[in-house]
């Protein structure tokens, strides 16, 4: 037997990993757009906005400063016009204290509550207009958050994801037993009793009428067949992607299924939803507060509402009152 190269082996494992990762990339760029897509940051320009909500699905945090020499400072020509202020207010009223800027961080210190105090940017992609000297926390630079456990929200989604996968594949499996042909393993004596059951099996016979020995004889015919549990897979499919959709504060509810929900389920599982959804949004809140008090530069997220409220209609509250 020929040895097999490194590169064969590595070529061996990455195919054999295909499907799985396949499912694995389908799901991540899934969610990753859902995430994207489930809040917005008005005062940023898109490919800020972009870059901010990247670096939260990707790191789950970044450092956000004023761009050095990004502050529009006035003309002499507006300072000595009749209308210099109302012009510079016109001009610069969406940025009057520079352009933000957005960039990952290494610590340089912690204060006493475990949080940096001093850190150093981390330039990407040779990125110039990022300053290089160490810059203090609450002064230079606001640390952003995305999520209470200050953790990336790649990180937090992973272990649904990992679960979907494993899922996936064993559908996978389920259907490719399902696609094998009948195997019917038969000694000499019993081929032509097996055949004659099995076409009268296949001609669509409702009744067939068998005697002991051929009950004996088709035995294994009949214990041979995978069993079905594609349905039941499915359905817990369904329930993971719907766990993962409360984890972020989205509607996991169908509409045709939320008719069917009594009130105290609605009400329970909207609240597990905002109360999910909450620990994303109060943390990034606290950032944008502290981007607009330490950098003067106003910043707010608006969160789109995926909880639909399931009011219970009113023949149903009369019949209550009743």
């Amino acid at each position: 037997m020929p040895e097999q190269r490194y590169q064969d082996i590595k070529k061996v494992t990455i195919e054999e990993d295909m499907p799985g990762l396949a499912a694995k990339t389908f799901y991540r760029n899934k969610y990753y757009s859902l995430w994207m897509g489930t809040r917005h940051f008005p005062e940023l320009a898109r490919d800020q906005e972009r870059y901010l909500k990247k670096s939260f699905w990707r790191t789950g945090t970044t450092a956000a400063f004023i761009i050095p020499g990004s502050k529009p400072d006035p003309t002499m020509e507006e300072l000595l016009s009749n209308s210099s202020s109302k012009t510079l207010i016109r001009e610069h009223e969406t940025q009057p204290n520079g352009v933000l800027g957005f960039a990952d961080y290494a610590p340089i210190q912690y204060n006493i509550n475990d949080s940096p105090s001093v850190v150093n940017l981390i330039p990407r992609r040779g990125a110039t207009f990022i300053p290089s000297e160490p810059q203090i926390v609450n002064k230079d630079v606001v640390i952003m958050w995305a999520h209470e456990s200050h953790k990336s929200v790649s990180a937090l989604v992973n272990y649904y994801i990992d679960l979907l996968v494993d899922i996936e594949i064993t559908i996978k499996v389920n259907l490719i037993n399902h696609r094998l042909p009948r195997l019917v393993v038969v000694s000499p004596e019993d081929e032509q009793r097996v055949k004659h059951i099995m076409e009268a099996v296949k001609a669509g016979n409702t009744e067939i009428f068998l005697s002991a020995a051929d009950v004996a004889a088709i035995k294994n015919v009949l214990d041979s067949g995978a069993t079905y549990i594609i349905d039941k897979l499915q359905q817990f499919k369904v329930y993971v992607e719907n766990s993962l959709l409360t984890f972020l504060g989205m509607n996991n509810t169908p509409h045709e299924k939320a008719e069917r929900l009594i009130t105290d389920e609605a009400n329970s599982n909207n609240q597990l939803i905002m109360q999910s959804g909450d620990c994303f949004k109060d943390v990034i809140d606290e950032s944008c507060e502290d981007v607009t008090n330490v950098l003067g530069f106003k910043l707010t997220q608006e969160v789109k509402e995926y909880q639909e409220q399931l009011e219970t209609p009113k023949e149903d509250e009369e019949d209550a009152e009743n």
